[in-house]
């Protein structure tokens, strides 16, 4: 850094000297607040300690006051750059890297951006307040209103660093996490300490952060495109989903994928289920028969409607159309099959005619018993007679 800074300062050196030297008669009365070693200040005690230090633009109330030895750096804003003594930092806007002392080649451009970075770099802040608690974190870019407001942690563990936030309030609640990616308004808003995220979407991987209700979100490796896509997420990882709204019951649930808008990502008869996938617009949708073929699923998660040897299993078709040649694996599966489903048909047709036969022998049976019963009916009807009438029987006697 020393090295290309001595560089930095002989180049423009050279430059300055050379068109001194070329133009001798310049601009008078000489532009106010331009001082030796390419440094320029105006407003009060703007760049006020400066000793060695090169090439800095002060603008404003107590821009750049405390910076010594410090090189291109540029203030534009009351206090911005306020305590830096390090070298190329630019601030735009009242207060914008007013805490930054040895941290280097930082960005802020609004009021109070990047406000308590002290020593760590390369930060890019742009919106009000962006990046406004950051102190460690480095390689961060937050631009948007409050974008990355809480963002800090230890350096060492690579924490609250090489975040990306882009949108109002994107990733406003991350403290120590890394490498997350936000595109969008209220994007991650509610993370704290999940690291490679990525969300794309008003609110993706939100959180609910409307509801105001203290959700914070710790899991890692989750994906959200889509508007509030993933956006009751709090502990789960690994995620992936694709579609407005998709994965909205997802929350504590790991690795469940889903494509479509409004999938909730959930079962109905399980609830939260890791390791699933969910797909929309497939359940009840409609087909072609006749061009239609069978999907498989091998063990890696590959789908598919060809074997190794590149040939389709189709579906017979209702045209009477003969179906493509398939492989031989599935040949001979299908041959199984139609020779199981021959042996149930043989089954059956037999079953129909014992069943047949055991109806006929039946009626028979039925037809058999009628006769005997009405010869017993015959027989006794006299007695029946008799034991009525005793008194007849008598007088006959």
């Amino acid at each position: 850094m020393k090295n290309r800074q001595a560089i930095f300062t002989t180049l423009l050196f050279t430059l300055g000297s050379a068109a001194l030297c070329q133009f001798a008669q310049a601009v008078a009365p000489a532009p106010d607040g331009g001082y030796p070693g390419g440094n320029t200040a105006e407003g009060q005690q703007a760049l006020l300690s400066l000793t060695t230090g090169t090439y800095n633009t002060a603008v404003g109330w107590f821009s750049l006051k405390t910076n010594t030895t410090g090189n291109f750096n540029t203030a534009t804003g009351a206090g911005a750059l306020f305590a830096t003594i390090a070298d190329e930092n630019t601030a735009t806007g009242a207060g914008a890297l007013l805490s930054n002392t040895s941290g280097e080649g930082n960005t802020a451009n609004g009021a109070f951006a990047l406000f308590n970075n002290t020593d760590h770099s390369f930060n890019t802040a742009t919106g009000f307040q962006a990046l406004f608690t950051n102190r460690t974190g480095q390689d961060n870019t937050a631009t948007g209103v409050q974008a990355l407001f809480f963002n800090d942690g230890a350096p060492n563990n690579n924490e609250a660093s090489y975040n990306v936030a882009f949108g109002d309030y994107a990733l406003f609640s991350n403290t120590t996490g890394y490498a997350n990616s936000a595109f969008g308004s209220g994007a991650m808003a509610s993370n704290t300490g999940g690291s490679f995220n990525t969300a794309a979407g008003y609110q993706a991987l939100g959180q609910a952060v409307d509801a105001g209700d203290g959700t914070v979100a710790t899991g890692n490796y989750n994906t959200a495109v889509g508007e509030r896509a993933l956006g009751g997420v709090t502990t789960g990882s690994s995620n992936a989903t694709l579609g407005a709204e998709a994965g909205s019951e997802v929350n504590t649930a790991s690795n469940v994928i889903c494509i479509g808008a409004f999938v909730p990502g959930i079962s109905s008869v399980m609830g939260q289920v890791d390791h699933s996938c969910y797909i929309g617009n497939i359940y009840h949708a409609r087909v072609d028969f006749g061009t239609a073929v069978p999907v498989f699923v091998d063990q890696d998660g590959k789908l598919g409607t060809q074997g190794f040897d590149g040939t389709k299993m189709v579906l017979p078709s209702p045209h009477g159309d003969h179906p493509q040649p398939m492989s031989n694996e599935f040949r001979g599966k299908v041959d199984e099959l139609k020779a199981w489903i021959t042996k149930l048909d043989s089954r059956g047709v037999r079953q129909e005619a014992v069943i047949a036969e055991q109806r006929t022998q039946l009626e028979i049976l039925a037809t058999q018993l009628k006769e005997p019963a009405a010869t017993i009916q015959k027989v006794t009807a006299p007695v029946k007679t008799s034991k009525l009438h005793p008194a007849l029987v008598r007088n006959e006697r």
